[in-house]
């Protein structure tokens, strides 16, 4: 059996088709003049066809290839293969997720093909493809266009030529040329601009295209998080597929999950449907209704006994490790989802807080189900607070502390009030010197609003997503 998409490339409406019941007996045969009519229409449909087809022919004949700006280019003079990346450039759909200040000049991360970057030197690409030739590749190209679009007062006349750098001799050189008008470039264009410099987490810890695609799909979910859908689904847009190679027959899911990897189109219309914004609202959302869940299942476990469905027995250690899983999850997303999602973050974070300050108690005092105690164990091994804050997962390590300084401080401002109940519910449970001291710092910074703490990036969408 051929593919789908093979069956329907053979579907046509015919002119002589079956004529219906409606046709055939009630209404009238049509008259000479609509019949005329008919014909005239069809004759001029057929020639607008035809000079459709000639406009389209002289374009391809033409020495010049018209870029997404409208700004028409002359490649004549560049070798047949950069013309050919020139022309897969300046034709192409690339999303800057982000342009970000450096020291030496702007890095453009374009998403899911590399970062280029514009300096008082050639445009450089971290691509395959660029790091081969060191001559522009298709992303240099493309950009160019974008920029070029963004800092002319007006569109030049036809033929701007183009060089193996990507820039054109035309006009001074890109980083000359945009001066300080980049965040301006950067607003009409709808790219976020980062003032400054990249930190280690922010450059090491983006999304791969895989990933992105399982975040957009499991956002359209009630509960499952990105790194659970479809396990069973690996692609890498290092092996390529076709457009038909990645249909699945009777798996839809999967069709898509394979289209949003391999093809560029499909790809970016999912990320218009569900920005990164809505995105990181919605993961954290789904964050905090995790964490409800354990505490729920954990309570529910130490006054009857009951295990969970999957026979787990949560003892206080098995919850105490998988909030730390969580937390880590939290601080994982906060640096791959800058700069969005920072506010859900926080409260995420300081809602797990006071939720864990306030199970400073013996979890199975009184429990009349019959828990046996493992040789050894004492009524502080039994605490759920004291075993995450007095025994941390890690030397030096504040439990959900870490993860709130990493936030901007301009994010935790507006969670001041939360904080500061946070730090009163803290003090009464006996914490270590180093934790209550740490947990008054940041709440002193966010309510006064002084000494900058180093950020994972700028606040991003509001609290809640709209429904």
């Amino acid at each position: 059996m051929s593919a789908p998409t093979r069956q329907l490339g053979k579907l046509s409406i015919a002119g002589d088709m079956p004529t219906t019941r409606t046709q055939g007996h009630g209404e009238a045969p049509p008259s000479r003049e609509e019949e005329e009519h008919s014909t005239s229409s069809e004759e001029e449909e057929e020639e607008e066809e035809e000079e459709e087809e000639s406009s389209s022919e002289e374009e391809e004949d033409s020495p010049f290839v018209r870029g997404e700006s409208t700004i028409s280019y002359d490649l004549r003079q560049l070798p047949d293969a950069s013309r050919r990346k020139a022309i897969a450039g300046l034709t192409g759909e690339f999303v800057v997720d982000k342009c970000r200040a450096t020291h030496d000049g702007y890095n453009f991360h374009v998403s899911d093909h590399g970062r280029v970057h514009l300096g008082d030197g050639s445009m450089t690409c971290t691509c395959s493809d660029f790091s081969e030739t060191r001559h522009a590749c298709r992303h240099i190209f493309w950009l160019v266009d974008q920029l070029h679009r963004g800092v002319l007062s007006r569109r030049p006349s036809p033929g701007v030529p183009l060089s193996e750098t990507g820039e054109s001799p035309k006009f001074p050189p890109m980083h000359t040329l945009i001066g300080a008008k980049i965040e301006e470039i950067a607003h009409k264009a709808k790219w976020t601009f980062v003032a400054g410099p990249g930190s280690p987490a922010d450059s090491e810890s983006r999304m791969s295209r895989q990933e992105k695609v399982r975040d957009i799909i499991s956002a359209f979910t009630e509960t499952t998080m990105p790194e659970e859908l479809r396990t069973d689904l690996v692609e890498t847009i290092a092996l390529p597929r076709t457009t038909e190679g990645c249909v699945v027959q009777g798996d839809f899911e999967a069709t898509m999950f394979r289209l949003a990897v391999h093809d560029d189109e499909v790809f970016n219309s999912l990320r218009k449907a569900m920005p990164a914004g809505a995105r990181a609202a919605i993961f954290f959302e789904k964050i905090q209704k995790k964490i409800h869940k354990l505490l729920s299942d954990f309570d529910n476990y130490r006054l009857t006994g009951a295990p969970r469905p999957d026979g787990t027995l949560l003892e206080v250690p098995v919850a105490a490790r998988e909030i730390y899983q969580i937390t880590r999850q939290i601080q994982k997303n906060i640096n791959s989802r800058a700069p969005h999602g920072a506010e859900d973050a926080a409260q995420a974070l300081i809602d797990l807080l006071q939720e864990i300050s306030s199970r400073h108690f013996d979890a199975f005092e009184g429990a009349s189900w019959g828990r046996i105690a493992g040789g050894g164990e004492t009524s502080h091994d039994r605490n759920l607070c004291a075993r995450l804050i007095n025994q941390p997962a890690s030397p030096n390590s504040l439990f959900v502390l870490d993860v709130l300084e990493s936030l901007p401080e301009e994010t935790l401002r507006q969670w001041a009030p939360q904080l500061k109940m946070a730090y009163d519910k803290i003090q009464l449970v006996g914490a270590p010197v180093q934790y209550t001291l740490k947990l008054k710092s940041l709440v002193t910074s966010a309510s006064s609003g002084g000494h900058k703490r180093p950020a994972a990036g700028p606040s991003g969408s509001g609290r809640k997503r709209t429904k």
